[in-house]
C-alpha cells in the first residue's frame, strides 16, 4: 500500500450500489475512521465528489481557525506568539494541519488539567455542594434577574 502525498479527488460511481461492499465493511472499522468513511460514502452516494488530503496538508489561516473554533484574528495572534508554526511562502500564511491538530490536542489537555485542579481545590475548600437543589435554586434566581 502506498502513502498518499497529494490530494486525491474521488468521483462518485455511476451506480451508488457499487459502494455497498464498503458500507458493509464499516462496522469492522475503528470509530474515528468509520465516521470519516461514512461521511465519504454519504457524499459519494449523493453524487458528489470527495477530496482527500494527507495530514501534512497546508491550511489557510481561515481553515485553521475554523478547526480550532477561534476567530481568524485569534489564530493570527497564536501564530505571531509562536504557539503554532507557520510558513509564509508569499503574502499569505500557511499552517500545517498536523500542527493545528497538535495544538488543539495540547489545548484540550491543558483545559482538562485546569478543570481537574480547580475541582480538586474546590473540594479541598469545601466549596462543592452535594445536593442538586443547592445548584439549581441559585441558578434559577440568577436567570430570573437577567433582562430578557
Amino acid at each position: 500500500m502506498s502513502t498518499m502525498t497529494a490530494p486525491l479527488t474521488v468521483l462518485p460511481p455511476d451506480d451508488p450500489k457499487d459502494l455497498q461492499p464498503l458500507a458493509d465493511a464499516l462496522p469492522k472499522v475503528p470509530d474515528r475512521i468509520r465516521q470519516g468513511l461514512a461521511a465519504v460514502l454519504q457524499t459519494l452516494t449523493s453524487g458528489e465528489a470527495v477530496r482527500v488530503e494527507p495530514v501534512a496538508a497546508m491550511l489557510t489561516t481561515s481553515q485553521a481557525a475554523e478547526i480550532l473554533n477561534v476567530s481568524r484574528m485569534t489564530l493570527v495572534k497564536l501564530l505571531d506568539e509562536g504557539r503554532i508554526a507557520y510558513q509564509q511562502p508569499n503574502v499569505h500564511r500557511q499552517v500545517r494541519l498536523a500542527d493545528v491538530l497538535a495544538y488543539k490536542q495540547e489545548r484540550s489537555k491543558q483545559r482538562t488539567a485546569y478543570l481537574q485542579d480547580s475541582m480538586q481545590q474546590a473540594d479541598e475548600d469545601d466549596l462543592l455542594m452535594l445536593d442538586i437543589n443547592d445548584y439549581t435554586t441559585p441558578l434559577k434566581k440568577a436567570r430570573s434577574r437577567q433582562p430578557q
